[in-house]
């Protein structure tokens, strides 16, 4: 130990002489600082965030940690790689930095800990660019917090010269490529420009762009390599009829493919309205299951005839969605030992029922589960699928109610029921993977309305293997009697004795029974009673607050009758069809009312005429609202509805303004008056008709007391 000691102390002797050197500390090898390359003059259009990217390098390899100091230092960001960001993009007549004279002063400083930080002193001239300007305003529209935030922004369509200058961010066809006007009627109409909506100076409308009349143009916009940052891509359309022609698409792109893939379309169906003209023209893809990818975002109107144009505007992300849901997007995923049903398998996927995230589907995604399938983790739901090799799948999870709560738990015991979010029925069959249970076992599949009574029930009597095996797995219901209704679907275990598990997997809607095996499963079809009918929503959503003091239903005219009082046209009606008219794409329950062809269109669209008014009920405080779904007429007092006390005194009147539209088209068309003033009171609804001539028409259904707002 004393030797140890004695070594030490001569080593720090000699290095306080100095050692070999003579005690000139000179001689030592020194660090050097980091050395910059000068970008040299920096000068950037007004309304840019990208300003430069500096580089720099260590002589001595070292890692150099970058800041930004100087006058205007605070108004700029610098990244690790030497990128310099405006934190906010600059305005040319309204300059930010110190001296307001639009030339920016910042200094790089790079310090790698070990030598003398090199300093790289920066002037940013700022340029005036007019046709970069971006308007922070919008026009019969509302706006979010989110709606202009530069990294949110996808394409604000502001300057479409500029927009086909970048052929690496678009791609153009047709009228988009071959003119720059592209909101001919909007600024060319003085009918329409006073009530057109757009968010910034401008929108974009199809109809008579370039002058080529209404129908006739057509084109794309494709905005490539879009990465999704955001739960949702928010925009504003309007036009077309529903068909396949007109619309926007989101795209994808797997890995090692270089064919691009369709993952969400829509087709906007609202041809009256040639501009965007408010909030109801918002529309949004679910994107959450795609954060971090890139996609395409397509816009496109290949029709010609019957309205044929789309009108459009400000595509941006954000986690605030607004409008229409046009669909929740996922990437394609890998099938394992099961055949899929090409893209509508996952087009058509019910919200988030590839089962591939459990948490978000709880917590984000409106899924309610019970008992096993309450506050799941990433794999809990997976059960045997998760752990056995010859199980099969599409993607990379699937559920299993065997060993649910981990491996070696026990294979029946596990209950529990795992709920969908309402969704809207399209197609004719709903298909699903499904295996386990046994005869009169209690676990499967229900279909329900949003209120929760159930439509159909289906159980497979397949019990072992735990899992699902292969394509004689898929499963189908004919779900068609539900087309455009909303509805749910809930996975059920309630079985926990032998053979009492379920395995299933790729919830989705098809125009086809899925059966690639010849062997699948008919899960049977759902049948609706009245009963069944009067509580689902057609085009429209409802809750349990719809149906608790409904005031009208009218799914039949002649019981209605006899509870309502009815004058002109209305009297005594000859079936329970004789108020539907053109009413009936929109509803709740069997039937809608419409003046429009009423009575087996013994008077055509305007001409009839008349009043129905409810029998006398109170107003319950709890339940204040008077919520109905109203459409038709255009604002002249001359039909909607009215609220009457019990003496006749009107309370409230309501008058719709969707002439163009001649039957109740969706949500978009939900009225709300409150009666909180009349709490205890006494109070009656009369719905009229008093014009025979043009618009004279009014659409109705559905006249309910509740405790939320519809509207």
């Amino acid at each position: 130990m004393k030797k140890l000691v004695f070594l030490l102390s001569l080593s720090v002797v000699l290095a306080a002489c100095g050692g070999g050197n003579g005690g000139n500390p000179s001689a030592l090898p020194q660090p050097h600082s980091p050395v910059f390359v000068d970008p040299g003059s920096i000068s950037v259009p007004e309304l840019t965030r990208d300003v430069t990217k500096v580089s720099v390098s260590s002589p001595d390899n070292n890692n150099i940690k970058l800041s930004l100091t100087g006058p205007d230092a605070s108004l700029f960001s610098i990244t690790g790689d030497g990128s310099i960001r405006f934190a906010i993009p600059p305005n040319y007549l309204k300059p930010a930095d110190a001296n307001k004279d639009n030339v920016y002063q910042v200094t790089v400083v790079a310090d790698d800990s070990y030598s003398t930080p090199a300093t790289l002193p920066l002037s940013i001239k700022v340029t005036s660019c007019p046709t970069c300007h971006v308007a922070n305003t919008a026009t019969n529209v509302t706006t979010d917090d989110t709606t202009f935030v530069d990294e949110n922004v996808i394409a604000s369509f502001e300057f479409p010269a500029q927009i086909q200058k970048d052929t690496v961010k678009y791609t153009l066809t047709g009228a988009f490529a071959n003119t720059t006007n592209w909101n001919n009627l909007e600024y060319n109409n003085p009918t329409l420009k006073p009530i057109a909506a757009r968010i910034g100076d401008a929108s974009v409308s199809t109809c008579e762009i370039g002058g080529g009349g209404c129908d006739a143009p057509t084109g794309s916009i494709t905005i490539n390599d879009v990465t999704v940052t955001k739960d949702s891509i928010t925009f504003l359309m309007s036009g077309g009829n529903g068909g396949p022609d007109v619309g926007a698409q989101v795209l994808y792109t797997p890995p090692g493919s270089t064919v691009s893939q369709v993952i969400g379309t829509y087709n906007p169906n609202s041809c009256g309205d040639p501009v965007l003209k408010g909030d109801q023209h918002y529309v949004n893809f679910d994107t959450s299951g795609l954060i971090g990818e890139k996609v395409q975002i397509k816009i496109f109107d290949n029709a010609t005839s019957g309205c044929g144009f789309v009108a459009f505007d400000h595509f941006y992300q954000t986690d605030k969605p607004r409008g229409v849901n046009a669909g929740v997007l996922t990437k394609p995923l890998a099938p394992v030992k099961v055949t899929v049903e090409g893209p509508v398998t996952f087009q058509k996927m019910i919200p988030f029922a590839s089962f591939e995230n459990p948490v978000d589907m709880v917590t984000k995604r409106g899924w309610v589960g019970t008992g096993a399938f309450a506050n799941p983790t990433a794999t809990s739901w997976q059960g045997t699928t998760g752990t056995d090799p010859t199980a099969a799948r599409v993607g990379d999870r699937a559920i299993s109610t065997c060993e649910i709560a981990g491996p070696g738990t026990p294979c029946d015991s596990p209950v529990g029921t795992l709920t969908s979010p309402a969704f809207k029925v399209t197609d004719a069959y709903f298909n699903f993977l499904m295996h386990g249970g046994g005869a009169g076992k209690k676990v499967g599949m229900r279909i329900l309305d949003t209120l929760g009574n159930v439509l159909l029930s289906y159980s497979p009597d397949s019990c072992g293997p735990s899992f699902i095996q292969n394509d004689d797995d898929w499963t189908h219901i004919d779900i068609s009697a539900l087309n455009s209704a909303y509805i749910k679907t809930q996975l059920f275990d309630e079985e926990t004795g032998g053979c009492g598990f379920v395995s299933t997997d790729q919830w989705y809607q098809s125009a086809t029974a899925w059966n690639p095996s010849g062997k699948g499963k008919d899960g049977g079809k759902v049948s609706l009673t009245p009963q069944a009918t009067a509580k689902l929503g057609f085009n429209v959503t409802v809750t349990a607050d719809a149906f608790t003091q409904v005031i009208g239903d009218f799914d039949d005219a002649v019981a209605a009758a006899q509870v309502w009082t009815a004058t002109g046209d209305f009297a005594n009606p000859a079936n329970a069809d004789a108020w539907k008219g053109v009413s009936g794409s929109a509803r709740v329950g069997a039937r809608a009312v419409s003046t429009c062809e009423m009575n087996g269109n013994n008077k055509g669209c305007d001409a009839s005429t008349g009043t129905l008014t409810s029998p006398l009920f109170t107003v319950d405080a709890s339940r204040p609202y008077l919520n109905l779904l109203m459409s038709g007429g255009n604002a002249n007092g001359t039909v909607g509805l009215k609220v009457l006390d019990a003496s006749g005194a009107v309370l409230a009147t309501y008058t719709p303004n969707s002439c163009g539209q001649s039957s109740i088209k969706d949500d978009g068309n939900w009225v709300t008056i409150d009666l909180t003033k009349q709490a205890g009171k006494q109070a009656k609804v009369q719905i009229f008709d008093n014009e025979a001539g043009g618009c004279g028409f009014v659409s109705f259904d559905h006249v309910y007391m509740g405790a939320i707002r519809k509207k």
